[in-house]
């Protein structure tokens, strides 16, 4: 087991607070914050099934090669209770290996019923093991070479955090210093950082350096949209994983691509804009470039989940107090 870095923020169970972020997502953000209920994280531990899991996962990347720009994939599904997000982290493994020439250099993380047993398992997203991925990837690929390409996909809170809930009662919040510390701690040079979550430009900040790239879905102050279980992907994920990256692999394209198109979306269904956000420093910059001329031609990848309305089913009493009515935002 790695030594974990210590946390930059206390872990927040903050049923209140998350309460406000989805609401956000409808109306506006609220003036003053609920109060803070200062807690434990009550996700699984890395250990036993999850610790194999992940271990089995991380031993079959393949090995960097010298001379290449090699990218590696990392796809984090934070909340159990939505199918948007492991809908796109699932399509992420698909894009990455038929068009980023990234075949056997993915792992998942996700937090959903359908893939925590059974022959579709995959490890859960917790802080805990994303730290624990970060760390074999900072030891497999080429820090000067090589690039992450991590993507965050969950509902997101009004201090920036980025929820990760594996199972009632099994919450934890991620802040943007503690993924800055994270992959300081790993070592991991070149870096693309995708968080598609609300309020999720407050990471950018935190992230910035001149080898990485930080691409949110949101403005520090903003929600974004497309969660509840009302599509088969949120509407930045649709614009910018499904659509911007099959028509380019250039990432500061798919950005301006996806900012037109999730502006759209949101004057036709009358929401506030969200303002997806964008910062590239010079060094990653120039390795994408090397990356990209490398890469085949390679057709668009179908995009495979349909959206299915499911029956109502009554709230349950440990998520009535954060939820009201349905949400349209992460």
């Amino acid at each position: 087991m790695h030594n974990r870095p210590t946390r930059q923020l206390l872990v927040r169970l903050r049923t209140a607070c998350l309460a406000s972020a989805l609401v956000a997502c409808v109306w506006p953000v609220m003036a003053t914050p609920p109060a803070v209920d200062v807690r434990q994280a009550t996700t699984p531990k890395l250990e036993g099934t999850q610790q194999a899991l992940l271990d089995s996962a991380l031993a079959r990347l393949a090995p960097q090669r010298p001379g290449v720009t090699d990218m590696y994939v990392l796809g984090v599904a934070g909340d159990s209770d939505e199918d948007v997000f492991r809908n796109e982290v699932v399509y992420l493994q698909q894009l990455s290996s038929q068009r980023w020439d990234a075949a056997g250099r993915m792992v998942s993380l996700i937090n959903h019923p359908q893939t925590r047993t059974g022959e579709n398992a995959m490890p859960l997203a917790t802080y805990e093991s994303l730290g624990y991925a970060l760390d074999t990837l900072g030891k497999t690929l080429d820090p000067e070479e090589d690039v992450l390409f991590l993507y965050l996909s969950s509902h997101g809170l009004s201090d920036n955090s980025f929820y990760l809930h594996t199972g009632r009662n099994e919450e934890d919040y991620l802040a943007p210093g503690d993924l800055a510390q994270l992959l300081d701690h790993a070592k991991i040079g070149n870096a693309v950082i995708v968080v598609s979550a609300c309020f999720a430009g407050g990471f950018i900040p935190a992230l910035q350096a001149p080898n990485r790239m930080i691409i949110t879905a949101a403005r520090k102050d903003r929600p974004s949209f497309g969660c509840g279980n009302t599509d088969s992907a949120t509407w930045f994920g649709r614009a910018f994983l499904v659509e911007a990256m099959n028509t380019t692999n250039d990432f500061n394209t798919a950005y301006s691509l996806t900012k037109m198109t999730v502006r759209r979306r949101e004057k036709e269904e009358g929401e506030r804009p969200s303002e997806p956000q964008f910062l590239a420093g010079q060094a990653i910059t120039d390795v994408l470039a090397k990356w990209r001329g490398s890469l085949p031609v390679s057709a668009a990848v179908p995009y495979p989940f349909v959206y299915q309305p499911k029956r109502a089913v009554p709230i349950r009493a440990d998520k009535a107090a954060r939820q009201s009515g349905t949400r349209k935002g992460p």
